[in-house]
Protein backbone atom coordinates (compact mmCIF):
# COMPACT_ATOMS: atom_id res chain seq x y z
CA UNK A 1 0.00 0.00 0.00
CA UNK A 2 2.89 2.35 0.81
CA UNK A 3 4.48 1.71 -2.56
CA UNK A 4 1.21 2.51 -4.30
CA UNK A 5 0.79 5.89 -2.45
CA UNK A 6 4.34 6.92 -3.26
CA UNK A 7 3.86 6.35 -6.89
CA UNK A 8 0.76 8.52 -6.91
CA UNK A 9 2.66 11.39 -5.27
CA UNK A 10 5.52 11.08 -7.66
CA UNK A 11 3.16 11.17 -10.55
CA UNK A 12 1.69 14.42 -9.24
CA UNK A 13 5.13 15.96 -8.80
CA UNK A 14 6.13 14.98 -12.26
CA UNK A 15 2.98 16.46 -13.67
CA UNK A 16 3.64 19.77 -11.90
CA UNK A 17 7.18 19.87 -13.21
CA UNK A 18 6.04 19.20 -16.71
CA UNK A 19 3.47 22.01 -16.46
CA UNK A 20 6.08 24.41 -15.13
CA UNK A 21 8.35 23.67 -18.07
CA UNK A 22 5.55 24.31 -20.47
CA UNK A 23 4.64 27.55 -18.75
CA UNK A 24 8.29 28.59 -18.55
CA UNK A 25 8.43 28.64 -14.79
CA UNK A 26 11.71 27.66 -13.16
CA UNK A 27 11.80 24.52 -11.29
CA UNK A 28 13.92 24.16 -8.20
CA UNK A 29 16.81 21.85 -8.51
CA UNK A 30 16.46 20.49 -5.04
CA UNK A 31 12.89 19.66 -5.62
CA UNK A 32 13.74 18.02 -8.87
CA UNK A 33 16.60 16.12 -7.31
CA UNK A 34 14.50 15.08 -4.42
CA UNK A 35 11.76 14.20 -6.72
CA UNK A 36 14.12 12.33 -9.06
CA UNK A 37 15.67 10.50 -6.15
CA UNK A 38 12.32 9.58 -4.85
CA UNK A 39 11.26 8.61 -8.32
CA UNK A 40 14.34 6.44 -8.70
CA UNK A 41 13.76 4.88 -5.35
CA UNK A 42 10.18 4.28 -6.24
CA UNK A 43 11.17 2.86 -9.55
CA UNK A 44 13.60 0.57 -7.81
CA UNK A 45 10.94 -0.42 -5.37
CA UNK A 46 8.47 -0.99 -8.14
CA UNK A 47 10.91 -3.02 -10.11
CA UNK A 48 11.85 -4.91 -7.00
CA UNK A 49 8.24 -5.56 -6.35
CA UNK A 50 7.59 -6.65 -9.90
CA UNK A 51 10.59 -8.95 -10.15
CA UNK A 52 8.88 -11.80 -8.31
CA UNK A 53 6.37 -11.91 -11.14
CA UNK A 54 9.16 -12.81 -13.57
CA UNK A 55 10.27 -15.75 -11.44
CA UNK A 56 8.84 -18.94 -12.99
CA UNK A 57 9.98 -21.32 -10.34
CA UNK A 58 6.39 -22.17 -9.62
CA UNK A 59 5.87 -23.21 -13.22
CA UNK A 60 8.99 -25.36 -13.44
CA UNK A 61 7.34 -28.42 -11.88
CA UNK A 62 4.98 -28.43 -14.86
CA UNK A 63 7.91 -29.18 -17.17
CA UNK A 64 8.83 -32.24 -15.14
CA UNK A 65 7.18 -35.23 -16.81
CA UNK A 66 8.10 -37.69 -14.11
CA UNK A 67 4.51 -37.90 -13.01
CA UNK A 68 3.51 -38.97 -16.53
CA UNK A 69 6.22 -41.64 -16.92
CA UNK A 70 4.38 -44.32 -14.96
CA UNK A 71 1.64 -44.10 -17.57
CA UNK A 72 4.12 -45.14 -20.29
CA UNK A 73 5.22 -48.28 -18.41
CA UNK A 74 3.44 -51.28 -19.96
CA UNK A 75 4.68 -53.90 -17.54
CA UNK A 76 1.38 -54.01 -15.68
CA UNK A 77 -0.66 -55.83 -18.39
CA UNK A 78 1.45 -59.02 -17.91
CA UNK A 79 -0.99 -60.63 -15.48
CA UNK A 80 -3.55 -60.61 -18.31
CA UNK A 81 -1.35 -63.05 -20.28
CA UNK A 82 -1.55 -65.67 -17.55
CA UNK A 83 -4.31 -67.51 -19.37
CA UNK A 84 -2.24 -70.57 -20.36
CA UNK A 85 -3.21 -72.58 -17.33
CA UNK A 86 -5.89 -75.03 -18.50
CA UNK A 87 -8.03 -74.62 -15.41
CA UNK A 88 -11.26 -74.83 -17.42
CA UNK A 89 -10.10 -78.26 -18.68
CA UNK A 90 -10.07 -79.54 -15.14
CA UNK A 91 -13.66 -78.51 -14.89
CA UNK A 92 -14.32 -80.43 -18.11
CA UNK A 93 -12.71 -83.51 -16.64
CA UNK A 94 -14.92 -83.19 -13.61
CA UNK A 95 -17.85 -82.84 -15.91
CA UNK A 96 -16.81 -85.98 -17.75
CA UNK A 97 -16.41 -87.85 -14.52
CA UNK A 98 -19.83 -86.64 -13.48
CA UNK A 99 -21.21 -87.82 -16.81
CA UNK A 100 -19.53 -91.18 -16.37
CA UNK A 101 -20.75 -91.41 -12.83
CA UNK A 102 -24.35 -90.72 -13.83
CA UNK A 103 -25.20 -94.08 -15.47
CA UNK A 104 -25.07 -95.91 -12.15
CA UNK A 105 -28.76 -96.39 -12.08
CA UNK A 106 -28.68 -98.79 -15.10
CA UNK A 107 -27.05 -101.80 -13.36
CA UNK A 108 -30.06 -101.95 -11.06
CA UNK A 109 -32.16 -103.05 -13.99
CA UNK A 110 -29.49 -105.60 -14.96
CA UNK A 111 -29.48 -106.97 -11.44
CA UNK A 112 -33.20 -107.41 -11.67
CA UNK A 113 -32.80 -109.21 -14.95
CA UNK A 114 -30.02 -111.34 -13.52
CA UNK A 115 -32.15 -112.16 -10.53
CA UNK A 116 -34.98 -113.13 -12.81
CA UNK A 117 -32.72 -115.27 -15.00
CA UNK A 118 -31.13 -116.82 -11.91
CA UNK A 119 -34.56 -117.66 -10.62
CA UNK A 120 -35.46 -119.16 -13.98
CA UNK A 121 -32.21 -121.16 -14.02
CA UNK A 122 -32.93 -122.42 -10.52
CA UNK A 123 -36.36 -123.54 -11.57
CA UNK A 124 -35.01 -125.21 -14.72
CA UNK A 125 -32.20 -126.87 -12.76
CA UNK A 126 -34.63 -128.11 -10.14
CA UNK A 127 -36.88 -129.48 -12.86
CA UNK A 128 -33.92 -131.16 -14.59
CA UNK A 129 -32.79 -132.68 -11.29
CA UNK A 130 -36.26 -133.97 -10.70
CA UNK A 131 -36.30 -135.57 -14.15
CA UNK A 132 -32.89 -137.16 -13.59
CA UNK A 133 -33.89 -138.59 -10.23
CA UNK A 134 -37.05 -139.97 -11.79
CA UNK A 135 -35.02 -141.68 -14.52
CA UNK A 136 -32.63 -143.14 -11.96
CA UNK A 137 -35.53 -144.50 -9.92
CA UNK A 138 -36.98 -146.13 -13.01
CA UNK A 139 -33.62 -147.66 -13.98
CA UNK A 140 -33.02 -148.96 -10.47
CA UNK A 141 -36.45 -150.53 -10.34
CA UNK A 142 -36.02 -152.06 -13.80
CA UNK A 143 -32.54 -153.59 -13.21
CA UNK A 144 -31.50 -155.93 -10.38
CA UNK A 145 -28.98 -154.90 -7.74
CA UNK A 146 -26.30 -157.37 -8.88
CA UNK A 147 -26.18 -155.87 -12.36
CA UNK A 148 -25.81 -152.43 -10.85
CA UNK A 149 -22.76 -153.54 -8.87
CA UNK A 150 -21.09 -155.02 -11.96
CA UNK A 151 -21.76 -151.90 -13.98
CA UNK A 152 -20.28 -149.72 -11.27
CA UNK A 153 -17.10 -151.84 -11.19
CA UNK A 154 -16.76 -151.65 -14.96
CA UNK A 155 -17.20 -147.89 -14.92
CA UNK A 156 -14.53 -147.58 -12.24
CA UNK A 157 -12.09 -149.59 -14.36
CA UNK A 158 -12.73 -147.39 -17.38
CA UNK A 159 -12.29 -144.15 -15.49
CA UNK A 160 -9.00 -145.21 -13.89
CA UNK A 161 -6.28 -144.42 -16.44
CA UNK A 162 -2.55 -144.64 -16.15
CA UNK A 163 -0.81 -141.26 -15.79
CA UNK A 164 0.83 -139.95 -18.96
CA UNK A 165 4.62 -139.82 -18.92
CA UNK A 166 6.30 -136.50 -19.61
CA UNK A 167 9.67 -137.52 -21.06
CA UNK A 168 10.74 -134.28 -22.72
CA UNK A 169 13.20 -133.40 -19.98
CA UNK A 170 14.29 -136.98 -19.33
CA UNK A 171 17.67 -137.98 -20.77
CA UNK A 172 18.13 -140.66 -23.41
CA UNK A 173 20.01 -142.91 -20.99
CA UNK A 174 17.20 -142.76 -18.42
CA UNK A 175 14.55 -143.52 -21.03
CA UNK A 176 16.62 -146.40 -22.36
CA UNK A 177 17.10 -147.80 -18.84
CA UNK A 178 13.37 -147.61 -18.03
CA UNK A 179 12.52 -149.26 -21.34
CA UNK A 180 14.97 -152.11 -20.84
CA UNK A 181 13.64 -152.60 -17.30
CA UNK A 182 10.41 -153.70 -18.97
CA UNK A 183 12.28 -156.35 -20.96
CA UNK A 184 12.64 -154.46 -24.26
CA UNK A 185 16.41 -155.05 -24.74
CA UNK A 186 16.83 -152.07 -27.12
CA UNK A 187 20.26 -150.60 -28.02
CA UNK A 188 21.35 -147.33 -29.58
CA UNK A 189 23.03 -149.05 -32.54
CA UNK A 190 19.91 -151.05 -33.36
CA UNK A 191 17.64 -147.99 -33.45
CA UNK A 192 20.20 -145.91 -35.40
CA UNK A 193 20.53 -148.63 -38.04
CA UNK A 194 16.75 -148.75 -38.46
CA UNK A 195 16.55 -144.96 -38.78
CA UNK A 196 19.11 -145.13 -41.60
CA UNK A 197 16.82 -147.51 -43.48
CA UNK A 198 13.40 -146.05 -42.64
CA UNK A 199 12.51 -142.36 -42.71
CA UNK A 200 9.16 -142.79 -40.88
CA UNK A 201 9.79 -142.98 -37.12
CA UNK A 202 6.33 -144.43 -36.46
CA UNK A 203 7.21 -147.45 -38.57
CA UNK A 204 10.47 -147.82 -36.67
CA UNK A 205 8.61 -147.78 -33.34
CA UNK A 206 6.07 -150.28 -34.63
CA UNK A 207 8.78 -152.61 -35.94
CA UNK A 208 10.68 -152.63 -32.64
CA UNK A 209 7.47 -153.11 -30.63
CA UNK A 210 6.49 -156.12 -32.73
CA UNK A 211 9.98 -157.58 -32.60
CA UNK A 212 10.25 -157.18 -28.82
CA UNK A 213 6.54 -157.96 -28.21
CA UNK A 214 5.87 -154.76 -26.31
CA UNK A 215 2.19 -154.13 -25.53
CA UNK A 216 2.39 -152.16 -22.29
CA UNK A 217 1.35 -148.53 -22.74
CA UNK A 218 4.22 -147.23 -20.63
CA UNK A 219 6.74 -149.31 -22.56
CA UNK A 220 5.42 -148.03 -25.89
CA UNK A 221 5.64 -144.45 -24.67
CA UNK A 222 9.22 -144.99 -23.56
CA UNK A 223 10.08 -146.65 -26.88
CA UNK A 224 8.72 -143.70 -28.85
CA UNK A 225 10.74 -141.28 -26.72
CA UNK A 226 13.90 -143.35 -27.20
CA UNK A 227 13.50 -143.39 -30.99
CA UNK A 228 12.91 -139.63 -31.14
CA UNK A 229 15.89 -138.84 -28.92
CA UNK A 230 18.22 -141.12 -30.89
CA UNK A 231 17.14 -139.51 -34.17
CA UNK A 232 18.06 -136.11 -32.75
CA UNK A 233 21.61 -137.28 -32.04
CA UNK A 234 22.22 -138.72 -35.52
CA UNK A 235 24.18 -136.76 -38.11
CA UNK A 236 22.49 -138.56 -40.96
CA UNK A 237 19.33 -140.63 -41.26
CA UNK A 238 16.87 -141.78 -43.90
CA UNK A 239 14.65 -138.77 -43.28
CA UNK A 240 17.50 -136.55 -44.57
CA UNK A 241 17.90 -138.27 -47.94
CA UNK A 242 15.41 -136.04 -49.75
CA UNK A 243 17.19 -132.89 -48.59
CA UNK A 244 20.56 -134.30 -49.68
CA UNK A 245 19.18 -135.00 -53.13
CA UNK A 246 18.03 -131.37 -53.46
CA UNK A 247 21.42 -130.10 -52.33
CA UNK A 248 23.21 -132.25 -54.92
CA UNK A 249 21.02 -130.94 -57.73
CA UNK A 250 21.52 -127.32 -56.64
CA UNK A 251 25.30 -127.69 -56.55
CA UNK A 252 25.51 -129.30 -59.98
CA UNK A 253 23.73 -126.27 -61.44
CA UNK A 254 25.99 -123.79 -59.64
CA UNK A 255 29.17 -122.32 -61.09
CA UNK A 256 31.99 -120.18 -59.77
CA UNK A 257 31.77 -116.49 -60.61
CA UNK A 258 33.28 -113.14 -59.70
CA UNK A 259 31.63 -112.96 -56.27
CA UNK A 260 34.06 -114.44 -53.74
CA UNK A 261 31.42 -114.83 -51.04
CA UNK A 262 29.07 -116.68 -53.37
CA UNK A 263 31.91 -118.93 -54.50
CA UNK A 264 32.86 -119.72 -50.92
CA UNK A 265 29.26 -120.53 -50.00
CA UNK A 266 28.93 -122.79 -53.03
CA UNK A 267 32.02 -124.75 -52.06
CA UNK A 268 31.10 -125.04 -48.38
CA UNK A 269 27.59 -126.29 -49.18
CA UNK A 270 29.05 -128.88 -51.56
CA UNK A 271 31.57 -129.95 -48.93
CA UNK A 272 28.80 -130.54 -46.36
CA UNK A 273 26.77 -132.53 -48.88
CA UNK A 274 29.77 -134.68 -49.82
CA UNK A 275 30.40 -135.28 -46.12
CA UNK A 276 26.83 -136.54 -45.64
CA UNK A 277 27.19 -138.86 -48.64
CA UNK A 278 30.37 -140.26 -47.12
CA UNK A 279 28.65 -140.79 -43.75
CA UNK A 280 25.79 -142.70 -45.38
CA UNK A 281 28.28 -145.05 -47.02
CA UNK A 282 30.26 -145.50 -43.81
CA UNK A 283 27.22 -146.12 -41.56
CA UNK A 284 25.59 -148.49 -44.01
CA UNK A 285 28.95 -149.99 -45.04
CA UNK A 286 28.49 -149.26 -48.74
CA UNK A 287 31.62 -149.53 -50.91
CA UNK A 288 30.22 -148.24 -54.22
CA UNK A 289 29.02 -144.76 -55.04
CA UNK A 290 26.49 -146.31 -57.39
CA UNK A 291 24.72 -147.97 -54.45
CA UNK A 292 24.47 -144.68 -52.60
CA UNK A 293 23.11 -143.13 -55.77
CA UNK A 294 20.24 -145.62 -55.65
CA UNK A 295 19.41 -144.65 -52.07
CA UNK A 296 19.45 -140.93 -52.79
CA UNK A 297 18.02 -141.02 -56.30
CA UNK A 298 20.92 -138.93 -57.63
CA UNK A 299 24.27 -139.70 -59.30
CA UNK A 300 27.01 -139.49 -56.68
CA UNK A 301 29.84 -139.87 -59.24
CA UNK A 302 28.72 -136.78 -61.18
CA UNK A 303 28.40 -134.80 -57.98
CA UNK A 304 31.89 -135.78 -56.76
CA UNK A 305 33.53 -134.93 -60.08
CA UNK A 306 32.02 -131.44 -59.97
CA UNK A 307 33.07 -131.08 -56.34
CA UNK A 308 36.71 -132.00 -57.09
CA UNK A 309 36.89 -129.50 -59.95
CA UNK A 310 35.38 -126.71 -57.85
CA UNK A 311 37.92 -127.31 -55.10
CA UNK A 312 40.82 -127.24 -57.59
CA UNK A 313 39.63 -123.92 -59.08
CA UNK A 314 38.86 -122.21 -55.78
CA UNK A 315 41.44 -123.37 -53.22
CA UNK A 316 44.48 -121.61 -54.79
CA UNK A 317 43.05 -118.35 -53.42
CA UNK A 318 42.28 -119.86 -50.00
CA UNK A 319 44.60 -120.63 -47.13
CA UNK A 320 47.23 -123.34 -47.08
CA UNK A 321 45.43 -125.15 -44.24
CA UNK A 322 42.35 -125.49 -46.46
CA UNK A 323 44.45 -127.43 -48.96
CA UNK A 324 45.60 -129.83 -46.25
CA UNK A 325 42.03 -130.34 -45.07
CA UNK A 326 40.78 -130.94 -48.60
CA UNK A 327 43.54 -133.48 -49.24
CA UNK A 328 42.49 -135.61 -46.27
CA UNK A 329 38.80 -135.40 -47.17
CA UNK A 330 39.34 -136.26 -50.84
CA UNK A 331 41.40 -139.33 -49.98
CA UNK A 332 38.71 -140.41 -47.47
CA UNK A 333 36.14 -140.35 -50.27
CA UNK A 334 38.38 -142.38 -52.58
CA UNK A 335 39.13 -144.91 -49.86
CA UNK A 336 35.40 -145.44 -49.20
CA UNK A 337 34.17 -145.76 -52.79
CA UNK A 338 35.98 -148.26 -54.97
CA UNK A 339 34.47 -147.02 -58.21
CA UNK A 340 35.46 -143.42 -57.49
CA UNK A 341 38.99 -144.53 -56.61
CA UNK A 342 39.48 -146.01 -60.06
CA UNK A 343 38.14 -142.86 -61.72
CA UNK A 344 39.79 -140.10 -59.69
CA UNK A 345 42.90 -141.47 -57.97
CA UNK A 346 45.45 -139.89 -60.34
CA UNK A 347 43.44 -136.72 -60.65
CA UNK A 348 43.31 -136.10 -56.90
CA UNK A 349 47.06 -136.76 -56.57
CA UNK A 350 47.88 -134.27 -59.32
CA UNK A 351 45.39 -131.68 -58.02
CA UNK A 352 46.82 -131.81 -54.52
CA UNK A 353 50.41 -131.51 -55.82
CA UNK A 354 49.43 -128.51 -57.96
CA UNK A 355 47.72 -126.82 -55.00
CA UNK A 356 50.85 -127.17 -52.87
CA UNK A 357 52.97 -125.58 -55.60
CA UNK A 358 50.46 -122.76 -56.15
CA UNK A 359 50.59 -122.00 -52.42
CA UNK A 360 54.40 -121.82 -52.55
CA UNK A 361 55.17 -125.15 -50.92
CA UNK A 362 57.45 -126.27 -53.76
CA UNK A 363 59.14 -128.98 -51.73
CA UNK A 364 55.86 -130.75 -50.94
CA UNK A 365 54.61 -130.30 -54.49
CA UNK A 366 57.79 -131.67 -56.05
CA UNK A 367 57.73 -134.63 -53.66
CA UNK A 368 54.16 -135.43 -54.67
CA UNK A 369 55.05 -135.31 -58.36
CA UNK A 370 58.10 -137.48 -57.80
CA UNK A 371 55.92 -140.12 -56.16
CA UNK A 372 53.36 -139.93 -58.97
CA UNK A 373 55.99 -140.28 -61.71
CA UNK A 374 57.47 -143.37 -60.10
CA UNK A 375 54.14 -145.20 -59.81
CA UNK A 376 52.54 -144.30 -63.15
CA UNK A 377 53.31 -145.18 -66.74
CA UNK A 378 51.55 -142.18 -68.28
CA UNK A 379 54.66 -140.05 -68.22
CA UNK A 380 53.74 -137.46 -70.85
CA UNK A 381 50.57 -136.25 -69.12
CA UNK A 382 52.18 -136.16 -65.65
CA UNK A 383 55.20 -134.22 -66.92
CA UNK A 384 52.95 -131.83 -68.77
CA UNK A 385 50.90 -131.13 -65.62
CA UNK A 386 54.08 -130.75 -63.61
CA UNK A 387 55.70 -128.26 -66.03
CA UNK A 388 52.49 -126.30 -66.70
CA UNK A 389 52.00 -125.56 -62.98
CA UNK A 390 55.37 -123.81 -62.81
CA UNK A 391 54.82 -122.02 -66.12
CA UNK A 392 53.04 -119.08 -64.48
CA UNK A 393 55.27 -119.15 -61.39
CA UNK A 394 58.82 -119.86 -62.64
CA UNK A 395 59.29 -120.32 -66.39
CA UNK A 396 62.85 -121.60 -66.01
CA UNK A 397 61.68 -124.30 -63.63
CA UNK A 398 58.93 -125.20 -66.11
CA UNK A 399 61.48 -125.54 -68.95
CA UNK A 400 63.71 -127.67 -66.73
CA UNK A 401 60.85 -130.09 -66.05
CA UNK A 402 59.94 -130.21 -69.74
CA UNK A 403 63.58 -130.97 -70.70
CA UNK A 404 63.65 -133.75 -68.13
CA UNK A 405 60.58 -135.35 -69.68
CA UNK A 406 62.33 -135.83 -73.04
CA UNK A 407 64.15 -138.91 -71.76
CA UNK A 408 60.76 -140.62 -71.34
CA UNK A 409 58.59 -138.83 -73.89
CA UNK A 410 58.95 -138.63 -77.64
CA UNK A 411 56.77 -137.79 -80.61
CA UNK A 412 54.64 -140.89 -80.09
CA UNK A 413 53.09 -139.49 -76.90
CA UNK A 414 50.02 -137.31 -76.82
CA UNK A 415 51.46 -134.45 -74.76
CA UNK A 416 54.82 -134.24 -76.52
CA UNK A 417 53.83 -131.07 -78.51
CA UNK A 418 52.76 -129.26 -75.33
CA UNK A 419 56.04 -130.10 -73.61
CA UNK A 420 58.04 -128.96 -76.66
CA UNK A 421 56.10 -125.69 -76.66
CA UNK A 422 57.07 -125.02 -73.04
CA UNK A 423 60.73 -125.73 -73.88
CA UNK A 424 60.68 -123.26 -76.78
CA UNK A 425 59.22 -120.38 -74.72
Amino acid sequence: MGGANMTAKNKKALNKAMKAKKEGKPVKAEETKDKQSTVKEEVKKITAAKEPKKITTAKEPKKIAASKEPEKIAAQPEPKKLSTQPEPKKLAVKAETEKEAKPKAEPKEEKKVVKKTAAKEKTTKSSEKAKRTAKRVKEETATPKKAVKKASKASVKKTVEEPKLDLKNVSLDDCMWRLNEKGADVSYEMVAAMLLDEKDMKKVVKGIAEDKQLSDATALTLLQAVVEKISQTMDIKAADFAQIKKAMAAFEKGKLGDDDEANAQLYLDAFKTAEKILMIAQRKQIALAADVSKLLGSDVAVFMEHFFQTAYDLLPSWQYSDVKFYEDFAYAILSQFEDLYELHQLRIQLDVADLYIKHGDFGQGDACYGYILRDNQIKDYIYYRYASVYESIDINRAKEIAYGSMQYVDERYTYYPQLAEIINK
